[in-house]
């Protein structure tokens, strides 16, 4: 950025840029003091923030503003009080990230035409993201009173078909550990930060357009769960069955001369059972993460396991609320890559088919969950091997789909085309995968 070029602005030009810089500020301000800080998702995804900053590369001086302008932000931000840690690493984390959204914004001001694009593609999916986790809880909210009854209890029993009940399990296993707990609580939380983490590092360094592949991935899963959340409307078995969870569960033996009824809860717990967007999302994240540097890939993939186990132990989900993610999932990533032919090196028709299979098994699986709980009762055999298949089928699909094609590979290697769409990178098999 140019912002020792400052002296050589006109008069008018200085004065204007004043008057904006101070327009920025008092909105980041107003920002700050109106976020709600009493529910820990949208201040993460205010600290993802911090990962567009650092992507942008800063100088030296504008760390030093972006920690000078953080601790300033802090005597203006409500606090919470709520002796929740969770609430208080995301209240934290949300100052830094409102540091780094005014920083990236004085950039995009202060600096010549390269410098301000680029802090533009890196302000704009920031917001994006703030935006898009704060309208999700509202549209939860619209949904629930669609269903005021849920069938929580055909989620229960098709995961006792397993043998046993996974979530109850994993909620005494959970439950026996406080530090397991909190690292569990946190990492689940904390969903928002790791998108903006991984939405900034897929981000070219320099870049001067916005980067909207992975915006629309993220963005495009939580439309699609959201309309699929009104198939089979649940919660999850802490609130479907309370102080049972995860103590007390239904023995398998008992559970084909159960009635399945609706239960009646609530409409202000959201019905966002099945598919789990949690594990869907953080899937997407590891799947498009392979150009990350290996620490931050262990790390995300840490992140994955940690969500998988929080998600059944937490009593957010069911297991096959998780096994259905995975098809939905594959389904979001091929269609993303439709808009985004340059993000895949898959033909058409591997796209068309990972779509069409995602979305069928996607479909399937939630037609199974509400008429198929007498068939997969029948044996443990039955669900296990339902649940496998699902699994590798999901898998090598989007395995055999992110495979480079031989036309894309011959024209990313051509000498002639690499020429004209700017300076050839070493090509490596990892990278294409």
């Amino acid at each position: 950025m140019a912002w020792e070029k400052i002296a050589l602005l006109r008069r008018n030009s200085v004065v204007a840029l004043v008057v904006l810089s101070l327009v920025w500020m008092a909105l980041v301000i107003a920002g700050a003091r109106l976020t709600n800080f009493d529910a820990p998702y949208l201040p993460f995804a205010i600290a993802g923030a911090l990962a567009f900053f650092l992507r942008g590369k800063p100088c030296r001086w504008e760390v030093y503003g972006w920690l000078l302008t953080s601790a300033l932000l802090v005597k203006v931000i409500h606090l919470p009080h709520v002796p929740f840690f969770v609430l208080r690493v995301s209240a934290s984390l949300a100052v830094l990230g409102f540091g780094a959204i005014l920083m990236l914004g004085l950039r995009a001001l202060w600096s010549e035409r390269e410098g301000r694009e680029n802090a533009l593609a890196l302000l704009a999916p920031a917001l994006i993201l703030v935006v898009f986790i704060s309208g999700c809880a509202r549209g939860l909210s619209l949904t629930s009173g669609l269903s005021p009854q849920t069938y929580d209890a055909w989620l229960y029993a098709f995961d006792g078909s397993l043998g046993f009940a996974p979530s109850f399990l994993v909620g005494r296993i959970m439950y026996d550990s406080i530090a397991l707990t909190n690292t569990a609580l946190l990492t689940y939380l904390s969903l928002p930060f790791a998108m903006g983490v991984v939405c900034a590092w897929n981000v070219p360094v320099g870049t001067r357009r916005i980067s909207w592949y992975m915006l629309t991935v993220v963005l495009l899963a939580g439309v699609g769960g959201w309309l699929l959340y009104n198939i089979v409307p649940g919660t999850g078995p802490v609130y479907a069955f309370g102080q049972d969870f995860p103590w007390r569960s239904i023995p398998y033996k008992d559970l084909s001369s159960i009635v399945l009824q609706k239960i009646s809860l609530p409409t202000t717990i959201p019905r966002n059972a099945i598919p789990s967007l949690h594990v869907g999302w953080v899937v997407l994240l590891w799947w498009n993460s392979k150009r990350f540097p290996i620490a931050l890939r262990a790390a995300l993939l840490l992140f994955v396991v940690i969500t998988v186990f929080a998600t059944l132990g937490s009593g957010q989900h069911y297991l096959v609320d998780l096994v259905v993610s995975l098809p939905f999932a594959l389904t979001v990533q091929a269609a993303a890559s439709y808009a985004f032919p340059a993000e895949s090196g898959c033909n058409t028709s591997r796209r068309l088919t990972a779509v069409i299979t995602g979305a069928g098994l996607t479909l399937t699986w939630l037609m199974l969950v509400r008429f198929g709980v007498s068939f997969a009762l029948k044996s443990p055999v039955v669900p296990w091997t339902l649940i496998l298949m699902t699994v590798a089928v999901t898998w090598w699909l989007k395995t055999w789909m992110s495979r480079s094609s031989p036309i894309a590979a011959t024209v990313e290697n051509a000498p002639g085309l690499s020429s004209k769409v700017g300076p050839r990178r070493p090509v490596t098999r990892a990278a294409s995968v």
